[in-house]
């Protein structure tokens, strides 16, 4: 491709490099060396200024989110270059639209002149620029067969056995590509031993903290004594409880591999969608089995006893209730022995669970609050409030009222689940129109515009099902919605708590929201109706002044 005989040297120019296996990239064809050796000969030859090279390696054409391919629109965007030059077009991008998009709008607006040398693409010298669009849909074509290809590949060769990892799980070694195991006979003891320790009596939490007082070799360290991690922190040097439930729940254990439980969303995302489980690669006898199968299944019938558990009639009121301010993380409530002579005393107490773990990315405030006493001025609070609310103009006020009951259904999740459908409509109408004003310019054949618009098509009318199903739940529910019985209902809740001062944890459900505790020892009780949370829910631990710390 030749360039004009204009003064070129008032151009400054970034040199755009990419390459990626998902695009199906040829590594010796389009290798940066082999991209970098072109882009610099152009750029000589036609006496052009390199302001700098912007490199992605590993980024797929798709994604326009890559770190360089954004620091190069960065530095546009400041006024630092005024030409981008690639190798060909499929290295600026493989999407359709989205490479359009920066080819026909942004660049021009940015004034920058754009050249990709193999496609004898110049949007200076509009030379065959009319092929732009075409090359465009082709390369996003391209881009999603290879996706698609390279899909059928790997779950063909996982129905044949072939494990995909990166590495080894903890307890075997890596043997080959293909992913085979065998046993690694120090680490299959640590793995045992946990298995026989739960089965035993102890918890993850009382395994981790056990694993860590004899310093055994963490999941984390035998990475990086492998090579796979370069790097050691607090996580990986450390025991912790949900890398105990890990093992003791990984099928790899008696030899059964399971892949394929997320996919992507799309060839041109790197989100990631969990499937069901019947959509599960499962393949048994793949490697030696270091646990044995009745100890497997003694083992996840423990953890299926204990699922789905719920709060039980001796545990402490205010439990799951109990907010941190600071880093919104629950607040434990603890026990704590006291002996003075012969006389023990238990006490309970209250401290922030992110504050209290050893191990943890987050920092808060540590700090001990008599959870005895807190309880007692927080009911004393919620009565409080009750008498205030029950003695106002607003108890008997049918419309507050109404008001205070639906905000409290679920008509409003339906009613925001419409919003946000109708919002998703009008963005995909938004892309339609789009491409069908490409399509009414002659950027796009009729066969194209068919062949793009298609998966829209489809997925609005799944949007326009969810819709109409939704709107006939909230018909369903006006229809079954009997205001006064709920009102009634409601009342009499409101006056048992205020004259018997007795509080049920179903009615602490219903009422309650949260309650969030600060640093210094302010209180705020969120309440579930509006009405309530006006009268205010707030006090000071230390009977000291509130001072409005957590609601500023």
């Amino acid at each position: 491709m030749e360039s004009n005989d204009f003064d070129n040297s008032k151009y400054v120019v970034a040199l755009y490099m990419r390459l990626s296996k998902d695009d199906g990239d040829k590594e010796e064809s389009e290798s940066i060396t082999n991209q970098r050796k072109i882009l610099r000969a152009y750029a000589k030859e036609n006496n052009y200024k390199v302001y700098d090279e912007y490199i992605d390696d590993g980024y797929s054409g798709t994604n326009f989110n890559r770190p360089n391919f954004q620091r190069m629109i960065q530095d546009i965007k400041a006024g630092k270059i005024n030409m981008v030059i690639t190798k060909n077009l499929a290295r600026l991008g493989r999407d359709y639209i989205e490479t359009g998009r920066y080819i026909e709008t942004f660049f021009p607006e940015n004034e920058i002149r754009y050249i990709a040398i193999l496609d004898d693409v110049d949007t200076y010298l509009d030379k065959n620029c009319d092929t732009v669009a075409f090359k465009n849909i082709m390369n996003d074509f391209y881009a999603k067969e290879t996706s698609k290809n390279i899909k059928k590949t790997k779950n063909r060769k996982k129905q044949e056995g072939f494990y995909y990892i990166s590495y080894a799980p903890f307890g075997y070694t890596k043997i080959d590509k293909a992913g085979h195991l065998k046993i690694n006979e120090v680490e299959a003891e640590t793995v045992k031993r946990i298995f026989n320790e739960f089965i035993g009596g102890k918890g993850t939490y009382q395994i981790a903290q056990l694993l860590n007082k004899e310093k055994v070799i963490t999941p984390g360290i035998s990475m990086n004594m492998t090579g796979v991690v370069n790097n050691i922190t607090n996580t990986t040097n450390t025991w912790r409880h949900t890398t105990v439930k890990r093992i003791l729940t990984n099928p790899i254990y008696i030899g059964t591999i399971v892949q394929n439980k997320r996919k992507k969303i799309s060839y041109k995302s790197k989100k990631m969608i969990a499937l069901p489980k019947e959509q599960h690669t499962i393949t048994e006898n793949h490697h030696p089995a270091i646990i044995n199968l009745e100890t497997w299944n003694t083992v996840q019938a423990i953890f299926n006893s204990h699922k789905g558990e719920r709060i039980k009639e001796e545990d402490p009121l205010l439990k799951s209730l109990l907010y941190c301010y600071h880093c919104h993380n629950k607040l434990q409530i603890n026990k704590k022995q006291d002996k003075y002579k012969d006389k023990v005393t238990t006490r309970r107490y209250v401290i922030c669970s992110t504050a209290a773990r050893t191990v943890s990315n987050k920092i808060c405030y540590k700090q001990y609050i008599n959870y005895d006493r807190l309880e007692e001025k927080i009911l004393n609070k919620i009565y409080s409030v009750f008498a205030e609310y029950l003695n106002s103009d607003a108890f008997n006020d049918k419309e507050l009222l109404s008001n205070l009951i639906k905000s409290q259904s679920n008509k409003g999740k339906l009613e925001e689940k419409i919003r946000q459908i109708n919002s998703q409509l009008n963005s995909l109408n938004k892309k339609i129109s789009t491409l069908y004003n490409d399509k009414l310019n002659g950027l796009i054949e009729e066969q194209d515009f068919t062949y793009f618009s298609e998966n829209m098509v489809i997925e609005r009318h799944k949007l326009e099902e969810l819709k109409e199903k939704t709107e006939e739940e909230i018909e369903e529910f006006d229809k079954n919605y009997d205001e006064n019985e709920i009102e009634e209902k409601l009342k009499k809740i409101i006056k048992r708590i205020v004259e018997c001062k007795e509080l049920k944890k179903e009615d602490l459900q219903q009422l309650v929201n949260k309650i969030e505790i600060d640093k210094d020892k302010n209180v705020l009780i969120h309440f579930n109706f509006y009405e309530l949370n006006c009268i205010g829910g707030y006090f000071n631990f230390d009977n000291t002044e509130y001072r409005e710390a957590i609601s500023s």
